[in-house]
């Protein structure tokens, strides 16, 4: 009962507070409304997020406030939305006096004319003159006579500024209009497209704006060398008041501010250098910088240390341990750069004080990366005359170490040790130490061995004994790694071995090597990965494949009759293709010989030498997509994935690109279609043409 009256009490919220929860969700920062890209950069309204408007169906209240919040800043990317906002403004004409900015990308046709024809509030105008041939602007034409806004921005051309018949009209008609518009305060242009023939009617008429009182100009590329023509021109409007450059200075003016001699001219003409106001240009730091600099004589306020804190020593170690686990980025084995050699800036908090140096040393100490010969001397040297430090190491990570000949003793000194993992370059494990590892160091203790090689440990001809893996009884996680040939007789080797191992890749291995696992019963095994070359297995795939649920395999695997993964893998709910330029996906690989009603997803992985695919690649793709989305082998299935498949950032390309009719394919079967970010395609508002 209280719970119901609790929920009558959130339905029934003053709009005023609805207003104010829903208002972060559907606003539009002036920042993006205004973006221009540049550089080949990506628009900000380029999303494939939910639609905003999907608040407005959550109840009618919502609906009530959240409309006018939708309709206040209009983004328009695609004729389709044209169509469907001027259908709806024809409909329901009030809507179009909630619209105070609008972004139009293109010319739209008649839609636009539909559009500003009841949108009557307008203030801020963005028109893009990037706009196809083929894209009309005649809507926009007609239309803009109907405005006064207070600010107008033209969005960027393309380089030097060359533009379409139909975008030429668009400006002169812009060019038309401006004297007559008595609001217009603000006009922002880019500086590429303000030095053409293009704008040169446009920027005569700038000069004619009643009230124009700032010029703003886009040079993201710091091209102005020069005070331009177009600038000198639009500074004898005696209305204008200031022109402002955006961006304002460099990041990094060392590097990539080349103004310098922009700035030497503007000195020269008085009138320039007054509307400009170029004193932040010489200046250390910008006229507006909100965070003055500190002097000597600033007052500071002291630290208070909490007593409460200070009087309970266990929870402030906990307090302070949580904090330093932030601060010495706690998971350091992923930071491609960290480095034991160079510890910083994971090493300077403990030089803070005591309690720092206590409660943060067993956390830079946990997780310890060696990449260079240095690093696993300074490493082993601190062990040697810290011995207490090996015992808080738990990961160890290891690469360019030149070679493991004091593996052994390092293994001693580390009881704690539970993951040993190899980085980029690391050295090849001996049979030797792999065996010293097991049987007398610390096989016991470890639960995930990971990315390290070992080679072939016997004489041609000669066979290893199986009973090694034995001696790894919390194994979890293994990368299997050499082409060491094994006795296959299962008296050597428990059936309780690996009992914990849940994640198996196999990337070289000898075909012995599944035999020993087939002798085992694995019963916690659920992951197995193979290497894109990989051959064979019928063997372990009968004996284990009903237990797992992620596989990823070679396509020679997959097609493998004799393997059979359709049938020996029920269980399946992940499947990912391993595949390169010089083994393929084919066409076929994805034909199952009988359903699999437990497969959600599938993936294609590639390795690091796969940078595209040739044509004929291409076409067997192409052709594996369409035979997925139109399978019915799958009833589970839910996602595909593939790295190559990146989905357009215009319209134009939408229409082209294969991945989005794959992906569109795909969704009728409601299976979402995703690229290297797991970003799914959304379908984009058809563009239905009129019927005459």
């Amino acid at each position: 009962m209280a719970n119901d009256e609790t929920l009558r009490e959130v339905i029934h919220l003053p709009d005023e507070i609805i207003s104010e929860i829903l208002s972060p969700a559907l606003r539009v920062s002036d920042e993006a409304f205004s973006y221009v890209s540049h550089h080949n950069t990506v628009s900000p309204f380029m999303t494939f997020t939910e639609s905003t408007s999907a608040l407005l169906v959550v109840c009618k209240s919502w609906l009530r406030v959240a409309t006018p919040l939708l309709y206040n800043v209009v983004i328009l990317r695609s004729k389709a939305q044209a169509q469907a906002l001027a259908a709806t403004l024809t409909a329901n004409p009030a809507l179009g006096a909630f619209i105070r900015k609008l972004r139009a990308e293109g010319g739209y046709a008649i839609s636009m004319f539909k559009i500003l024809q009841n949108s009557p509030n307008i203030t801020d105008l963005f028109l893009s003159v990037d706009f196809a041939s083929g894209d009309n602007a005649c809507g926009l034409c007609r239309g803009l006579a109907l405005l006064d806004p207070i600010r107008v921005i033209v969005g960027k051309a393309t380089l030097w500024g060359r533009i379409s018949k139909n975008a030429q009209k668009l400006v002169d008609t812009l060019a038309e209009c401006i004297p007559a518009w008595k609001n217009l305060a603000v006009f922002q242009l880019d500086h590429f497209f303000a030095i053409t023939a293009a704008a040169a009617t446009l920027i005569d008429t700038l000069t004619e704006a009643p009230n124009l009182s700032t010029f703003v100009i886009l040079d993201h590329r710091f091209d102005l060398r020069r005070v331009p023509e177009y600038m000198k021109l639009v500074a004898t409007n005696c209305a204008l008041k200031r022109i402002r450059l955006e961006p304002p200075r460099a990041d990094k003016p060392g590097l990539f501010d080349t103004r310098a001699w922009f700035y030497d001219d503007v000195k020269k003409n008085k009138t320039i250098d007054m509307l400009l106001n170029l004193d932040w240009a010489t200046s250390s730091t910008p006229v507006d910088s909100p965070c003055p600099i500190e002097t000597d004589d600033t007052p500071s306020i002291p630290f208070v240390y909490p007593p409460r804190l200070a009087a309970n020593s266990a929870q402030e170690d906990a307090i302070w341990s949580r904090v330093l686990c932030f601060a010495l980025h706690d998971d350091i084995s992923e930071d491609p750069y960290y480095n034991f050699t160079d510890p910083t800036p994971h090493y300077t908090p403990l030089l803070v004080c005591k309690l720092f140096a206590r409660i943060g040393t067993p956390q830079l100490y946990q997780r310890p990366v060696l990449n260079s010969v240095d690093a696993m001397t300074l490493f082993t040297s601190a062990l040697a005359t810290k011995p207490v430090l090996g015992s808080y190491v738990r990961c160890l990570t290891i690469g360019d170490v030149g070679s493991l000949s004091s593996f052994k003793s390092l293994m001693a000194k580390m009881p704690a040790l539970t993951e040993l993992r190899g980085a980029r370059r690391c050295p090849s494990m001996t049979w030797k130490v792999f065996s010293d590892l097991g049987e007398s160091l610390r096989g016991p203790t470890l639960k995930v061995f990971h990315g390290i090689q070992i080679p072939k440990a016997v004489a041609k001809g000669g066979t290893a004994n199986p009973v090694i893996f034995a001696s790894f009884p919390r194994m979890q996680k293994y990368e299997w790694n050499s082409s060491t040939p094994f006795k296959t007789e299962p008296k050597l080797i428990g059936v309780d071995t690996f009992s914990l191992l849940v994640d198996l890749t196999v990337t070289t291995f000898h075909e012995s090597f599944l035999d020993v696992l087939s002798n085992m019963e694995l019963p916690s095994l659920q992951t197995v990965a193979f290497a894109v070359q990989s051959k064979g297995g019928a063997r372990f795939f009968r004996k284990h494949g009903g237990k797992l649920r992620e596989l990823t395999l070679s396509v020679a695997q997959i097609e493998d009759t004799q393997l059979a993964i359709w049938h020996n893998c029920p269980s399946m709910q992940v499947l990912t293709v391993s595949y390169s330029s010089k083994f393929p996906a084919t066409a076929t690989c994805l034909t199952p010989t009988k359903d699999n009603a437990t497969l959600e997803r599938i993936a294609f992985t590639k390795t690091e030498d796969c940078y595209r695919l040739k044509q004929n690649h291409k076409q067997a793709l192409n052709q594996l997509m369409a035979a997925l989305a139109s399978s019915s082998n799958f009833p589970a299935l839910r996602e595909v994935s593939h790295p190559f498949c990146e989905w357009p950032t215009a319209e134009p390309e939408i229409s082209n690109s294969r991945w989005v009719k794959s992906a569109e394919k795909f969704l009728e079967r409601g299976v979402r279609l995703v690229g290297p970010s797991g970003v799914p395609w959304r379908p984009r508002l058809k563009f239905v043409k009129s019927k005459k």
